[in-house]
């Protein structure tokens, strides 16, 4: 077909050039290509048109038309959204221009741009057949398996999180169930938060492009409604606050344990003499509630992403053609986890309010009494104290906020859901 197209039009060859240039790994990585390709040609042509316009086939003339419009489009290649665009702007007009004076060419040069753009034009046309026939990998199914890599990724993170932890206070008398992790040491705990760091940050780049792609695809073929977006954008922001809050208790963890050298009982000792056994209460039970509960949610949401990939990978990838349908109970069971989230969130934020207000008062009376700092402050010189003192109000600011921002981020995930499975949306 390609060769008959291209014998049917003069210079044919461009558009089996623009099939081939346009190709891409999805399709909606290949619509982009086209649609950056296409205005790219627009705009080379319509320079090129001016620039026949005003020079005629004066050679001298022509490049000094075409060099500070080369040059122009040369910066604009350096943004990520011109960068295919700026090229192809950049170098069709010369194509257009330069192409047909040395071959005498008897085409006019405005002619010569209008078949420019009608190759290109024929060219995608077949590519955008192509792309959507034969065996097509659709942007919206590679990014839902990019969010379910990136939710493990902090499922890891929290699992992370516990081990080093578990330096600073092993599990005891505990009648709650925790997650079993695997015990490491300090400089093993560094490298894999590093690797998961690493990981964590290439999912999320390769994540905001394919939210491009997926946008340019069309979704009214597989879900109820047309793809979101804002959803996703915010989304993609709110997996990275998450792994970034996890990143710090990790960090702030660290950092205690490298404060206390090794002694267990350091931090019991700050409780017992700090304030009259008025601190912050110990977070250890909070956390491992908030852990359990995180690593349900993530799993939960990384299942409706996989409930949800288009009818052409579940034929092609998974070899199923029925889509699995969540039960009542499943909903019920996500319902439940924001509703023990937002409980989570009051009650930390509640209990660091009111330690802090019991503190403030209790020194507050001995200031009143006449008493001074040193004797009422026994850690008041202490600078490793301090610092663990400061590291544990930290921790409960952090734990708030990350139980706060998974429970935006649960909503979200619970409204793209609806958005793609039901007719009618109801916000959550």
């Amino acid at each position: 077909m390609v060769p008959r197209l291209a014998t049917a039009f003069e210079h044919g060859q461009w558009i089996l050039i623009a099939l081939c240039m346009t190709q891409g790994d999805t399709v909606g990585g290949a619509f982009t290509t086209m649609k950056m390709r296409l205005v790219g040609t627009l705009f080379g042509a319509m320079w090129a048109y001016v620039t026949y316009l005003s020079v005629n086939d004066h050679i001298y003339h022509t490049l000094g038309m075409l060099t500070p419009w080369m040059l122009i489009f040369g910066y604009l290649k350096l943004l990520p959204n011109w960068s295919y665009a700026a090229t192809v702007a950049a170098f069709t007009p010369a194509l257009v221009n330069l192409g047909r004076i040395p071959y005498g060419d008897t085409v006019p040069g405005g002619n010569y741009a209008l078949l420019r753009i009608e190759e290109n034009l024929v060219g995608i046309a077949v590519a955008i057949v192509l792309t959507i026939v034969i065996f097509p990998v659709f942007a919206i199914d590679v990014l839902k398996n990019n969010i379910q890599s990136t939710l493990q990724v902090c499922r890891e993170s929290i699992t992370s999180m516990h081990s080093i932890y578990d330096q600073l206070a092993p599990h005891e008398n505990l009648d709650i169930e925790i997650i079993d992790v695997e015990k490491k040491n300090e400089q093993e705990i560094k490298s894999v938060i590093d690797a998961q760091r690493s990981r964590f940050q290439q999912l999320i780049s390769s994540q905001r492009i394919l939210v491009g792609h997926a946008a340019l695809e069309p979704t009214m073929w597989w879900f109820h409604n047309n793809f979101s977006s804002i959803r996703y954008d915010t989304l993609v922001e709110q997996q990275v606050n998450m792994f970034r809050m996890l990143y710090n208790i990790d960090a702030i963890l660290m950092h205690i344990n490298e404060c206390i050298d090794n002694d267990k009982d350091h931090i019991k000792n700050l409780h017992m003499h700090t304030a009259g056994s008025l601190f912050l209460p110990d977070l250890q039970i909070e956390l491992v509630n908030l852990s359990r509960q995180l690593s349900d949610c993530l799993s939960l949401w990384s299942s409706y992403f996989a409930l949800t990939q288009t009818r052409s990978y579940r034929i092609f990838r998974d070899c199923t053609y029925s889509r699995t349908k969540l039960n009542e109970s499943d909903l019920s069971k996500h319902e439940q986890h924001l509703i023990e989230l937002h409980h989570t969130i009051d009650r930390l934020q509640n209990q660091h309010q009111n330690s802090i207000n019991r503190i403030l008062k209790h020194y507050l009376d001995q200031l009143t009494q006449g008493e001074l700092p040193s004797k009422f402050i026994p850690y008041v010189k202490n600078d490793k104290a301090d610092l663990i003192i400061i590291g544990i109000s930290a921790m409960y600011y952090s734990t708030t906020q990350l139980a706060q921002i998974a429970l935006a981020l649960g909503v979200n995930i619970h409204t793209i859901f609806e958005l793609e499975t039901t007719h009618l949306y109801r916000p959550f």
